[in-house]
This record gives structure tokens, sequence and C-alpha cells, in this order.
């Protein structure tokens, strides 16, 4: 490919009139690329839904592509339909896979995801509002990607559809639920509870401000919380107050970070399982 996908990915974010239809372009490259008869297709598909309303819940389209490199002009077409639709989109990422780059996941439903970056591919993806005739409550998205890299005198690649709950509704559920724990546990346990009315934390306390701390850290301070936490849980026989219960509140919310995508950098996601793992001697 003469120009680079990356270069072509520096091209976006033309001002565009308000009055286009969110991913209808996008929509249709992908189409022009899925329909191409000189393409090699390989499809697989997800649909999810509440069983008790038919409303879809979650789902992911994924088409693995390889085009001969006279086609290049279809992948550009991708990037410059990702251009036309980015009024609308909430959130643009583009870029070229590295060795020392996190995973980065598109989301299906309320966890899984379909990973965009794979190795040595240029990538770019957004992110839009499911529309409100299709979820008033503003709780869902669609996110589109593709990435693409050159193989000899092939292009090859992926495109990507996934619809899952947006990651401030996941933050917002898994903060509920840890509060909800948080209060459960201090309902159900007053009598033998060791909170002292000195100045110093209690273990729980402090293994519980680590772990609050992290829903709004930056990358480098939840890996440092973290690494505090796994600490705090090898010196748990310094603090004789800690009872069975306060280690099954911060195994289970430490689990539900674990398999939560927002966690998933690779070192604060080993950090966090080296954290169930101690405290679980």
């Amino acid at each position: 490919m003469k120009t680079s996908l990356l270069r072509l990915f520096g091209l976006m974010l033309a001002v565009i009139p308000i009055t286009a239809a969110a991913q209808n372009n996008i929509k249709s490259a992908f189409d022009a690329i899925i329909k191409c008869p000189d393409a090699k297709i390989i499809e697989s598909h997800s649909l999810d839904k509440d069983p008790s309303t038919g409303s879809k819940t979650g789902q992911s389209d994924i088409y693995r592509f390889v085009l001969p490199s006279d086609k290049a002009y279809l992948i550009e077409q991708v990037v410059s339909a990702f251009d036309k639709d980015a009024e609308r989109a909430y959130s643009i990422n583009r870029g070229k896979s590295v060795s020392t780059e996190s995973d980065i996941v598109l989301t299906v439903g309320d966890g899984s995801g379909v990973y965009i970056n794979d190795p040595d591919c240029e990538y770019i993806y957004s992110l839009f509002l499911a529309p409100l005739s299709e979820d008033p409550d503003g709780k869902y998205r669609y996110a589109y990607g593709m990435n693409c890299k050159e193989v000899g005198d092939k292009l090859s690649g992926k495109l990507v559809i996934t619809y899952a709950t947006t990651l401030m509704y996941r933050q917002q559920v898994e903060r509920q639920r840890q509060y909800n724990l948080l209060r459960n546990f201090s309902g159900g346990s007053s009598s033998n509870t060791s909170f002292t009315a000195s100045s110093q934390k209690s273990w729980f306390d402090t293994m519980m401000s680590y772990l609050q701390g992290m829903a709004s850290a930056n990358p480098q301070t939840r890996i440092a919380l973290a690494s505090k936490a796994y600490k705090l849980i090898g010196d748990t026989s310094k603090y004789p107050e800690v009872t069975d219960a306060d280690k099954d509140v911060i195994r289970e919310i430490l689990e539900g970070m674990i398999s939560d995508m927002e966690y998933s950098e690779t070192i604060l996601h080993r950090l966090l399982q080296k954290c169930v793992e101690s405290i679980n001697k």
C-alpha cells in the first residue's frame, strides 16, 4: 500500500454537517469490503437478549478479511467513512499496535470483548451511543472498528461491530456493587468488627481505600494502589482485628475487578490476580 494506513488515520476528524446519520458511512464502507468479489471473508456473530423483555443486551459481528493489494482503496474508504461519521461519535481512537501496548478490547454486552489492536496492525475504532428508540435509558453503545496490515501482496485485517453497555455505566454498576458489599458487611458484622476509635485505619478500611481509589485513578496510580494492596495483604498477620468476613468482602471485590475489562491492563490485571492468590492463602 503506497500510503500507510496510519498516515490516512491521521487525516481524520474533518468537520462534517451535523445532519449526517451516525455510522451510516462506516456501515456502507464495511459492506463494500464484505461484498467485494475478490475478498476472502470469515464471519462470526453473536447476539444476546434479555429473556424477560426480548431487548438486545449484547452483539458482536466480526469479519476477518483478506484483500488483494489493488483493493487498498476499500481500506481508504473505510478510513474516510470514520472521518465522515466522526461528528456523532463520542470516542474516536486510532494507532498502530506495538508489543508494549495494552490490549484494546471492544466490549460485547457487559463484559466480554473483541481485540482490535491485533499484532502489527494499524487500527481505528469509534463509539456511538445507541439511538434513543432502541435504548431510551442511554446505557448502551455501538462500537465500530477495523484493523489491517500488509502480508506480502495481500491486505489482511478484520471489521468489528459490537453492542454493549457504556464504560461509564459499567463503572457505575461496579461502584454500586462495591458499596452494597461494604454496606452489607457493616450491617451484618458490627458485633465482631474491631474498628477501633484510634486514628490508625484498620486493615479493612485501608484495603477499601486502595480499591475505591482505583476507580477514578490513572493507569500509573492504579498500579501503585494495587501494589500497596498486595503488600498489605501480605502483612495481614500484623492486624489481629482482621476477620474472615473482612477477607471475603475484599476477595469478592478483587474478583469483580479482575473480571471487569476496565482493569484489564496487563500489569494491573496480574497484580490484582496476585492479591486474590495471596488473600486465599
